[in-house]
């Protein structure tokens, strides 16, 4: 995959996780064992991780003009990943409040929050312009973003029949040839 290019059209989070021995009852106050904040968002961790394996990834999304929005941009810059086609909107970030027991089950709430501003057109100019040979979606974004950039990625070539033969090295698609988008 020496000339992969991945284009992620999806989200950012920032996660709030809370740590207690169990989860409150409707109503009840706990205090809980310890705190952590991360990065997150479905599309913002396979951009990163994407980064990491030394593949040119750019990111399509929409970030709050708050300070979760700010720390999202530095972190994307710091893993090297292309934020040409962000862009920072009135309001707060996305962000996944999380609490975890001490069995590590938990409960998640998203708040998509900018995540939702995320615009099509972007994610068409992102297609034609970064020129990817994989674009990478989830569904934390508005579908129709979505849908967007997957249409302007069959209209630029990008198959799913060869993406298919680069991902998984030639094996199989089978019946996977059916979620393909029309």
């Amino acid at each position: 995959m020496s000339d992969a290019r991945i284009l992620v059209v999806g989200s950012t989070m920032m996660d709030l996780i809370a740590y207690a021995q169990r989860l409150p009852e409707v109503g009840e106050t706990l205090v809980g064992d310890r705190f952590q904040m991360g990065f997150g968002g479905k599309g913002a961790n396979q951009a990163v991780m994407a980064a990491r394996f030394g593949v040119p990834v750019a990111m399509v999304n929409a970030v709050g003009n708050d300070a979760y929005g700010a720390a999202h941009m530095e972190n994307f810059a710091r893993e090297g990943i292309d934020t040409t086609w962000m862009r920072s909107v009135e309001g707060s970030s996305g962000v996944a409040p999380i609490w975890v027991d001490a069995k590590g089950k938990n409960r998640i709430i998203i708040i998509p929050g900018a995540n939702n501003s995320t615009d099509p057109s972007i994610a068409e100019a992102a297609v034609r312009e970064f020129k990817p040979s994989i674009v990478v979606g989830e569904l934390e974004i508005p579908q129709h973003v979505t849908l967007a950039a997957f249409r302007a990625a069959r209209a630029a070539g990008i198959s799913y029949e060869e993406l298919c033969v680069k991902v998984l090295g030639g094996a199989s698609v089978g019946a996977e040839r059916s979620a393909r988008v029309g």
